[in-house]
């Protein structure tokens, strides 16, 4: 598999970073999948860079690799949000700066059993429902989407659709033949 499959994956779990409609999407890519996914994931670097995409790898084996796609204004937003800084320092999180801030998210990624619940913050969940989520361990939420809503259900479900239908509409235009650059070019 090749560069149609990494556009492929890109599509169906990123589109709307892609688009700028959210800070940040974690894609889990099997390196086997891929003829040669470093040059591959190299190819793609300048082309996201140019586009204000960041990559950020948080953890890696000899079999899979979980990359944080993100753009950088938009995360530095959604983690300066009162409740958003108020969850980082409950987690450990001693300093505010970005590149801390992802260090210590890829600590905690490599060192706990589980995802670090505070990695909503960083895909762009609303700060009330990652709190919610730790606080509730997951329970008694009142939609599930993206991800679990345990407040303004109704403003996140209009969120849920907005990111679906950029997902179909990005996977649509690679099918039909929009070159992925393109479709950067169009977010």
């Amino acid at each position: 598999m090749g560069k149609e499959t990494f556009e492929r994956i890109m599509g169906l779990h990123a589109a709307p970073t892609l688009a700028g409609s959210k800070p940040g999407s974690l894609i889990s890519f099997k390196k086997s999948n891929f003829e040669d996914f470093e040059n591959l994931l190299a190819a793609y670097k300048k082309c996201f860079a140019c586009k204000g995409i960041s990559i950020y790898r948080l953890s890696e084996n000899y079999e899979y690799v979980h990359i944080f796609f993100y753009r950088e204004e938009l995360l530095k937003e959604a983690l300066e949000q009162e409740t958003a800084v108020a969850i980082l320092l409950s987690r450990g999180y001693s300093s505010l700066s970005l590149s801390c801030i992802l260090a210590k998210l890829k600590q905690n990624f490599c060192e706990k059993d589980d995802f670090p619940h505070e990695i909503g913050l960083f895909l762009g969940y609303p700060p009330e429902d990652v709190k919610g989520f730790i606080e509730h361990k997951g329970q008694d939420f009142l939609v599930s989407g993206y991800w679990k809503v345990y407040s303004n259900e109704a403003e996140t479900k209009k969120n849920f659709e907005k990111y679906a239908c950029c997902t179909r509409e990005f996977c649509d235009k690679l099918s039909a033949g929009v070159s992925f650059a393109e479709l950067l070019t169009a977010c």
